[in-house]
């Protein structure tokens, strides 16, 4: 056997599989109708404006051996289809003008997963050419919101590319999904875009009056942040940027850079006393203060005014594991935070201690919960073309979207294959969306843009992975000297 629980042995006879005895096609709580939630309904509205605004999550796994389809097809049955978004389509509210998912009686296989031949030589460049063409695809609303493809390669190697939308969950509780299809116990453990500290109790803040008076300055800080996220100033234009969201096209482009080992962050980060996101976020600064000097050095002709250059982020609002199954905690549960990128700094050094210090402000900062608060609130009391347009007003003042997700530290295996490789390309109405992903001690930095063609994403893959091995180069010189905080202003007890 294949060691894994749940795994189906590739040497298994598939007519002994077809024996065993099927549990029912659908459970009967899983037939009850649930709302979306408001993010949800964002993201699903979105996809309703056309094919620019397609808001599909794609995740790209890669094999040395094909993949036997039936197998493949067997999992799906028996792992994926527990969870009911995977069997809803979605219908509209006709009282409440809102959207609902709807369980189906049966989910048409030949819809779902299919086999796709590229054209030679078959390698990642046709892959990566097949990915953004069919990004802008949009996924039937006649079927649940989802899709396999089975790809070979060349060399007798293996893709599957699977196409999620958005509405359907975020990236916590889909990695969760795609890895119970592997049947590890890794499944269960809850990925986070920051790392949470320890936090500390009450009685100790109060007991240091520096400290206390500290996090109190923090917590006001955050706070006004927070109120104030609608009214922050516009990033610099600069030709990652573009003026208006209108501006978008079809013309999506992607590609992924060469693995770097995980453990070479870990040591860069310990050197500057952060983490391994420390380390992600200073080598992206670094990687476009490169591309924009290459592209445009204009920016930084003013000594005295540095270019203001900011991503967005998703903030995870979970606390603790979550449980997959539990239709409530499924979905979307997270808001978009702005990191105001260090660009201005030369010097590696500091580069990533100013990135460090970025991180931290937002790590202990109560502004995610006032903007999620905010975004609740002008939905339900602006009407939808107005909403829409506010929340567009506030995406197009960053640069681009940064996402970064922890992935499984040792191999996984589906239908009995090794994936070698794994990647993901999330959907942004922006230029640009960055994704970095951790698998197998590695870490892959992936680049979607989003300007018909204007931006090379593989000069993007090509400056992150040179100008980390010159930021991991540069913190030789360092040593940890500073504590790292270790709670949240307003977590004190």
């Amino acid at each position: 056997t294949s060691g894994l629980p749940g795994t189906l042995d590739p040497r298994e006879r598939l007519g002994s599989h077809r024996r065993r005895k099927k549990p029912p096609p659908m459970a009967q709580p899983a037939r009850i109708e649930r709302p979306m939630t408001f993010l949800g309904e964002l993201m699903y509205e979105w996809t309703e404006m056309g094919p620019r605004f397609e808001t599909v999550i794609t995740t790209v796994l890669h094999f040395d051996k094909v993949v036997d389809r039936k197998l493949v097809e067997a999992i799906i049955h028996e792992r994926l289809l527990v969870f009911d978004r995977f069997r809803s389509i979605v219908k509209l509210n006709a009282r409440s003008h809102t959207h609902k998912w709807t369980p189906l009686e049966r989910v048409k296989m030949g819809y779902h997963l299919v086999e796709h031949r590229l054209p030679p030589p078959g390698t990642r460049k046709e892959l990566e050419a097949f990915i953004s063409r069919t990004y802008s695809e949009p996924l039937d609303p006649n079927h649940p919101l989802w899709r396999f493809y089975i790809v070979p390669l060349a060399g007798h190697k293996c893709a599957v590319v699977t196409r999620i939308h958005h509405s359907v969950g975020d990236g916590v509780t889909l990695v969760q999904v795609m890895l119970s299809l592997m049947g590890r116990a890794e499944a269960k453990k809850q990925p986070r875009v920051m790392k949470k500290r320890r936090p500390v109790s009450w009685v100790q803040t109060l007991a240091n009056p520096l400290r206390f008076s500290s996090r109190c300055f923090q917590f006001a800080a955050g706070v006004a942040k927070g109120f104030a996220y609608p009214l922050r100033p516009q990033d610099t234009p600069n030709p990652l940027k573009i003026p208006s969201i209108a501006q978008l096209t079809t013309g999506r482009r992607v590609a992924c850079g060469t693995s770097i080992p995980l453990q070479l962050f870990k040591t860069a980060g310990k050197r500057m006393d952060g983490t391994i996101n420390d380390m992600i976020v200073a080598t992206l600064t670094a990687t476009l203060r490169r591309y924009l000097l290459t592209h445009d050095a204009r920016l930084f002709a003013d000594g005295t005014k540095a270019p203001r250059i900011s991503v967005l982020f998703p903030f995870n609002m979970r606390y603790g594991r979550i449980d997959v199954s539990d239709p409530k905690q499924f979905g979307n549960q997270f808001t978009l935070l702005p990191l105001d990128l260090p660009i201005h700094e030369r010097d590696p050094i500091r580069i990533m201690l100013a990135a460090k210090q970025c991180c931290d402000e937002i790590k202990e900062s109560p502004m995610a919960f006032i903007i999620t608060a905010l975004n609740k609130l002008a939905m339900t009391l602006l009407p939808a073309k107005w909403y829409h347009a506010l929340t567009f007003a506030c995406l197009e003042k960053s640069t681009g979207m940064f996402t970064n997700v922890p992935g499984p530290k040792k191999p996984m295996l589906l239908a009995g294959q090794v994936v070698t490789d794994l990647m993901f390309y999330v959907p942004a109405l922006a230029s640009c969306t960055f994704s970095v992903m951790s698998y197998d001690g590695s870490v892959r930095f992936g680049v979607m843009t989003n300007q018909g063609g204007k931006l090379d994403p593989n000069e993007l893959t090509s400056f992150f992975h040179e100008e980390f091995h010159r930021l991991h180069d540069a913190s030789k010189g360092l040593q940890p000297r500073v504590r790292r905080p270790e709670a949240s202003p307003w977590n004190w007890a």
